[in-house]
């Protein structure tokens, strides 16, 4: 059941909410209003909603239900006036709707080709390459405790060796947002830190506090270095969403390149256009 359908059936749009799923029908074979011989849909209601401003959208659907509906009976009958009066014989709106079928074709040829390279064999391949291509790198998960002053660092070291505990010191005197999760910074790679931070860092074997305050743009740390790991490959579900705007990414640049390969372009200067337009 599409996600649409589901809007339906929670702002209580359709009678057949009480009705078994197996009788449900898609939001095109649901007829919410007439005129004459035309019809007007569930799925044409739904698609009039989708271009709303946000605000209005962000309304419940069965309160605009009716506003819609009876826009969308508006909007055929002054269509129906506009063919009998002829207007799509006029140059000016057969220019326009020529532009707008152009975009139309532009549009839905574009979709078809990004679905077609974004498939789920699509990603597989693109998955499996990665797999291919993964090297194998340090993960460090470490703790920090951030002053503004060197001296209150100090201090806290001096508290950490009589083995008071680092997340609750952290939770006390730490002004980083970590300081929620007792200093924990969960785990991270060489290059995710600043400079400083990480080469003390390295240092560090593991279950360790640095002896003295890293100072670095943000301030003052004590570090204690809990974990070293070597990473692994991110699960194809973990970061799927990645490789399909990768795909689509790199399927787009391809595209634009072939289209463009031995075309005759030529863009005019900006400013030579307003001077066009202006005078």
């Amino acid at each position: 059941m599409s996600c649409l359908k589901i809007i339906f059936i929670l702002t209580n749009f359709f009678l057949v909410i009480t009705l078994p799923i197996a009788n449900a029908k898609e939001p095109r074979q649901v007829t919410v209003a007439t005129v004459d011989n035309h019809t007007i849909t569930a799925q044409d209601v739904l698609d009039a909603t989708n271009r709303l401003p946000k605000k209005i959208k962000e309304k419940p659907l069965s309160e605009i239900y009716p506003n819609i509906v009876n826009e969308l009976i508006n909007q055929h009958l002054i269509t129906k006036q506009a063919y009998k009066d002829k207007l799509d014989d006029q140059k000016e709106i057969i220019e326009i709707l020529k532009k707008n079928k152009d975009q139309i074709m532009a549009k839905y040829w574009l979709n078809n080709f990004l679905a077609y390279n974004t498939s789920e064999e699509k990603i597989q391949d693109f998955y499996t390459k990665y797999l291919e291509n993964y090297k194998t790198f340090k993960e460090f998960n470490a703790s920090h405790i951030l002053v503004k002053e060197e001296d209150e660092a100090i201090q806290i070291i001096e508290k950490l060796k009589i083995k008071l505990e680092f997340s609750k010191l952290a939770k006390s005197y730490s002004i980083g947002p970590s300081k929620t999760n007792g200093g924990n910074l969960g785990w991270f790679r060489s290059g995710q830190m600043v400079k400083e931070f990480e080469e003390a860092v390295l240092k560090l074997k593991k279950g360790k506090i640095t002896k003295k305050p890293v100072k670095t743009k943000f301030g003052y740390h004590i570090i204690m270095l809990n974990d070293i790991r070597d990473s692994q490959p991110k699960k194809i579900n973990d970061i799927k969403q990645q490789i399909v705007k990768r795909i689509k990414q790199n399927s787009l640049s391809n595209l634009e390149k072939q289209l463009r390969k031995n075309k005759s372009i030529k863009i005019s200067d900006f400013n030579k256009v307003v001077q066009e337009i202006n005078n």
